[in-house]
């Protein structure tokens, strides 16, 4: 794993990251406020910074999968089996992250009383972040020139999820690339960013898109999603030709809501909405037939 050129490719915004060390280099420099006892500095460094490794390998899993080999069904399960461990192991370090935080913020509060007024009211440490879009082609097509069935990768709401995950792994390493030594950023500002990033990964990453909801059937989170996946695929039928067949009834469905809605006065809304169905299932057919077009071809 070479850390560096996955940070160059997360962050946005100023290169803090390449003008002043990585975000690994920065976490007990950031962290070093002299009212707060080292234990409690090098519990949330450790605990930051094992987020930061599970981050970073996730990034490069999913961004590299399937890389320069040729796409085979061994390959997709030896990447799904790879992404459960490490969603496994970051549900792990996101406990202790809330552990370690909570720990630090309420040393931050005891050595600085005032904090207690302040917080939710300051900013954090790190700028604006312009978000992140995986590069390459969206994970349901490269688990399908995989063998996996693109619409089963849709059903499991496997990309969903991880786009979600993705998403916030990407900030946490932009905010980690930003973090200042200690006394160059307010001590508010300081509090707000490590409760804003633990609570982002611990009441929202893993509850909602890791492990699912509680009780909800619904909206399984995405160890749920690759179980379902897998289920998916052992029992019904997982070839590009059933999946262009799908696709196009999909599409001529589309087709006919908007052609109803075309006769329907005061339907803009609508209209629109079915007009961008009608694209968006136009697009996934002609995804999928290049894809067969391509394999017939090699």
């Amino acid at each position: 794993m070479n850390p560096g050129a996955v940070r160059r490719m997360v962050t946005s915004g100023p290169r803090l990251a390449s003008s002043a060390g990585g975000w690994d280099t920065r976490l007990y420099d950031g962290l070093r406020v002299s009212r707060i006892a080292s234990d409690v500095r090098s519990g949330l460094g450790a605990a930051l910074g094992q987020i930061g490794v599970e981050a970073e390998y996730l990034l490069l899993l999913v961004s590299s999968f399937p890389g320069e080999a040729r796409p085979s069904r061994a390959l997709g399960a030896l990447f799904l089996t790879r992404l459960e461990t490490a969603l496994e192991r970051l549900v792990d370090a996101s406990a202790s992250l809330e552990v370690a935080t909570q720990g630090f913020l309420a040393a931050l509060d005891e050595a600085y009383p005032e904090l207690r007024h302040m917080r939710g009211k300051s900013g954090v440490w790190w700028p604006a972040f312009s978000g992140y879009t995986a590069p390459g082609a969206p994970l349901e097509a490269r688990l399908r020139r995989c063998g996996y069935a693109y619409r089963h990768v849709l059903e499991s709401r496997l990309p969903a999820h991880m786009e979600a995950i993705l998403e916030q792994m990407a900030l946490t390493l932009y905010a980690l690339s930003a973090l200042p030594p200690a006394g160059v950023t307010p001590v508010a500002s300081l509090a707000q960013g490590l409760d804003e990033l633990a609570s982002a990964i611990q009441g929202e990453i893993v509850p909602r898109h890791i492990v699912g909801l509680s009780g909800d059937d619904r909206y399984p989170g995405a160890l749920a999603a690759i179980e379902r996946l897998m289920a998916l695929d052992a029992r019904e039928n997982t070839s590009l030709e059933s999946d262009i067949a799908w696709a196009r009834a999909q599409y001529a469905a589309a087709r006919d809501d908007e052609t109803r809605l075309k006769a329907l006065p005061g339907q803009d809304q609508l209209r629109a909405l079915a007009a961008h169905d009608t694209y968006e299932w136009a697009a996934t057919l002609g995804l999928l037939e290049g894809m067969r077009r391509y394999e017939t071809a090699g």
